[in-house]
Parts: structure tokens; sequence; C-alpha cells
């Protein structure tokens, strides 16, 4: 017993000592932290850079392609070889190359060269594949400017439902303060009835072993504590960081104060902006499979300069070993077979279309739904309330009514416990009704954007 009362101080005194260096935090100042630190909503602002710059790469297809290309090589032998005999007939050309006429001759030339070309190529139009694409683009950044405004109200939700739980378990560990204090008060009237004979010890057995079972769930929910102030601070981005909260009053509000009709609420909802964002996307998909089977037109320019190497003195005299030139140019590209299967692509797309506007239809009818059932938790939960106060009100009574019979030495002590555990499971379902209907309250504003206080 002595070492019981022993560790149960100890733990006691460690978690004063926390309590006194840790940082002391509200809802509204852990969701702030959670909004500036916590790594899903940091990957979700990443994924909206990633978009952007995919729509910036998008819109350069408006400007010119500019491509440099440079090929050199040596061969192992010279490229041009020949032997033979100058015609006879070079006499008739020139008396000077009569001398020369059926001489053998031995030529070789051209062992190495290189070329350097610049290619301007600017498409004037593509099928309207440009455009397709840069929406494309654009829509995907407004899709995942959504998806984060999403994750943030997700992340608001766990972190609501992390500090409520915390805030359950300190009024529950008051509840047991109290209960202590009750059961501290009966083992001294157990004591003195013990010395004065009136009844045996083993009632007072049975207090002191609900002083341990006491103990026991103090151990239990200071734990449970400790470990949910670790999962808070790992969603506000305070892991390793000792902190506490300040438990606000858990009095409900009115849910009528915060009630929005369904059918007006849903079309609030990211949900369905991004279902929107989808059927968008798949009609600009079936602009894009169109524009892949239309004809194209570009124009461009190109400017090379080449160079030859091994070539002999004499043909150098003839041969200019260092070329540069230039030229405009026109395409048309008309795509004529591709429409055989082209067409059952485009097909596809338009029909991926059609279900992509099913969807959207059906999702938003289950939103309603949704918004439906939030609202029907949320007056549960908020009768629920009433039901557990009523309860704690009869359970405080009967608490009292049955100390003043054990007093009276009319009823056992075994009525007394029985007493005091009902009164402390109401009380802890107080709290817990309490929590819950703050935590579906929440849910209930998440789930109609009125977010606010």
């Amino acid at each position: 017993m002595k070492r019981t009362i022993f560790l149960i101080f100890s733990f006691s005194h460690f978690l004063i000592s926390f309590s006194l260096s840790a940082q002391t935090l509200t809802l509204s100042q852990c969701q702030e932290l959670a909004r500036r630190h916590n790594r899903t909503l940091r990957n979700a602002a990443l994924d909206i850079e990633m978009a952007t710059e995919q729509r910036k790469e998008a819109y350069t297809k408006y400007f010119p392609d500019l491509q440099a290309q440079v090929l050199a090589f040596q061969a192992f032998d010279d490229m041009v070889k020949g032997d033979g005999a100058i015609p006879m007939e070079v006499a008739a050309i020139s008396p000077q190359l009569a001398a020369f006429a059926g001489a053998p001759f031995s030529y070789s030339e051209f062992s190495r060269a290189y070329t350097a070309s610049l290619v301007l190529t600017q498409p004037l139009y593509a099928g309207g594949r440009i455009r397709a694409g840069n929406r494309l683009a654009q829509i995907g950044q407004e899709v995942a400017q959504l998806q984060l405004s999403m994750k943030e109200k997700d992340v608001m939700q766990k972190v609501n439902e992390c500090y409520w739980q915390v805030a359950t378990v300190k009024y529950n560990l008051q509840t047991i303060s109290a209960a202590e204090r009750q059961i501290d008060e009966v083992l001294r009237m157990v004591n003195n009835y013990v010395d004065a004979g009136v009844t045996t010890r083993n009632d007072l057995l049975r207090v002191q072993l609900r002083q341990q079972e006491l103990a026991s769930n103090r151990l239990r929910l200071e734990n449970a504590q400790h470990v949910l102030l670790l999962l808070l601070a790992q969603q506000i981005g305070m892991a390793g960081k000792e902190i506490d909260i300040d438990a606000q009053s858990l009095e409900p509000r009115n849910p009528a104060e915060v009630h929005v009709e369904a059918t007006d609420a849903v079309y609030a909802r990211e949900e369905v902006a991004l279902l929107g964002k989808q059927v968008e996307a798949r009609e600009w998909q079936v602009r894009l499979e169109r524009g892949k089977h239309l004809p194209s037109v570009a124009v461009g320019a190109v400017g090379y300069n080449m160079g030859f190497g091994g070539l002999s003195e004499n043909v150098g005299k003839y041969i200019d070993n260092n070329q540069t030139n230039g030229l405009v140019l026109a395409t048309l590209s008309v795509p004529i077979m591709s429409w055989w299967g082209g067409k059952h692509a485009i097909r596809r797309t338009q029909l991926q279309l059609q279900q992509a506007r099913n969807e959207a239809v059906d999702a938003r009818e289950q939103l309603v739904v949704d918004i439906e059932s939030a609202w029907s938790n949320l007056t549960e939960a908020y009768k629920q309330i009433a039901i557990a106060q009523s309860s704690v009100a009869s359970a405080e009574e009967n608490l009292r009514m049955t100390s003043d019979q054990y007093r009276a030495g009319t009823i056992p002590l075994s009525d007394l416990l029985d007493a005091e555990t009902l009164h402390r499971q109401a009380r802890d379902q107080l709290s817990q009704s309490l929590a819950t209907y703050q935590v579906r309250l929440a849910d209930y504003q998440r789930k109609t954007m009125k977010l606010t206080p």
C-alpha cells in the first residue's frame, strides 16, 4: 500500500513539473500552429507550386522553339577515293591539257568534317492542342489550391478532435480527484466505525480497494493524456516539445445557431468545385484529342555552318572547305490515316466526359446526405448532453442521500460505494458528451462551410 502511494506521488510530481514547463495552448492557437507547421499542409502547398511551374511550362509552348545541333567526325580512311587515267578527250578542251591526256591519276580526299546548325520553329496552328494544354495546366493549379483548402479543413478537424480528447481526459481527472476526496472521507468514517467496533475490517479493506482502483484509473488517464498531447504536438508541428492545453469550457451552443440548409451549403463545398474542375478538364481533353488529328502549320528558319577537312591542295582550289548558309521554311502537316483510329479515341474521351458529369451529379447528392447526417449527429449530441446532465444531477442526489444513510447506519457500505461509482460514471459520461458535441459541431461547420465562431 505504501509503495503504491509512493508511486502515485512520484508520477503526480512528474506531471506537475511537466505542466509547469509545458507551453499551454488554446484551441485557436493549436489550429494556427497547424496551419503554419503541419507537414500535410506544407506538402499541399508544394503541390500548388509544382502545378504553377507546370502551368508556366505549358505557356512556353506558345513561343518559338530553338534547337542547336553540332556534328563532327574523323574517318579512319579518306571517304572519297579514286584512281584511273585522264580521258583523251581533255586534249580537245585546251592545248595545255593535251599533255595530260591518258596519264594515270590517283586521289584521296575528305577524311573529316563538321556541321553546326540552328533551327527556329514557330507553331502557328496545332489543332488547338497548345491552348488545351495550357488550360489543363491552369485547371491543375486551381485543383491544387482547392485540395489545399480541403486538407486544411481535414487537419483542423483532426486537431479539434485531439484537443477535445485531451480536454475530456482532463475533466475525467477532475472527476477522479473528486472521487478520491469522497473515498478519503469514507475511509475516515470507516476507520472510526472500526475503532468503535460498529463495523468490521472488511469494510475498511473495501474502501482501500476502491482507493487503489481510483489510483489505477488516474494512472491510465494520465498516460492517455500524455500520449494525446504527444499526438497533438505532432499535428501542430511541435513534435518533441512539451505542450499542454488550456481546457476551455465545454458548455454547448444551440445547434440552431449554425444550421444551414444542406441543398444550399453543398454548393459552397470544395468537393463540388473539384467535381466541376474534373468535368471541365474532361472537356478540354476531348479538344486535345481532337486536335491531334487536325492539320498543323509552322514556320521556321535554319542557319548552318559546314566545314570539310583532309582536302588536298589541288581540290581545295575548287571546293570551299567552310560553308555558311541559311533558309526559311514553312510546314503543313495533315494527318490523313490517323482519323481511322482517331475517331475512336475522340469517342472514348467523350464517354469519359459523360462519366465525369454523372459522377458530379451523384457526388453532389451524396454530399447533401453527408451534411444532413452531420446535422443529425450534432442534434443527437446536443440532446445527449441534456440526458447526461440529468444523470449527473440524479447521481449527485443519490450519492448525497446514500452518504447520509450510511452515516445513520441504515445501509451497508456497498451501497455507498455503488453510489460513488454511479456518480463518477455519470460525470465521465457528461464530459464525454460535451466533448463529442464540440467535435460534431466542428465537423458540421466544416461540411457546411460555416466556420464562424
